[in-house]
């Protein structure tokens, strides 16, 4: 398998930008275009190198969110790698509803908005 041939290289500032930019446009939407913001962040996401990690101290977030991010490569290598492979979309859909759960379950303070069936 062949990993994706980069088509540009962004510094760490600019990948920040960018990031921010997409939080700011689904913030001036009023969420109303989330979805797009999602999608974009993903694939943002998937291009940012390892080793630029968010520092984050020992807490229970720590396994939470090295896990999200395990999750989201692998989301973003079958996109590239095997889009139609049935076998490897059903193994990674457990990956991702055991994540859901787990986020579902994260120990912490819930406001009553954040709780919904979606």
């Amino acid at each position: 398998m062949n990993d994706p041939e980069p088509y540009a290289v962004l510094t760490r500032q600019q990948w920040q930008l960018l990031n921010d930019t997409l939080a700011d446009l689904c913030g001036a939407s009023g969420g109303s275009r989330e979805d797009l913001h999602d999608l974009a962040v993903g694939v943002l996401e998937t291009s940012r190198p390892a080793h630029w990690t968010t520092s984050m101290e020992d807490s229970p977030a720590r396994s939470l969110w090295c896990r999200v991010y395990e999750i989201i490569g692998a989301l973003a290598h079958l996109a590239d790698a095997a889009p139609h492979d049935a076998r490897q979309i059903r193994r990674l859909s457990v990956e991702v509803k055991w994540l859901a759960e787990h986020m579902r379950t994260f120990p912490g303070p819930v406001r009553v908005s954040e709780c919904s069936d979606a």
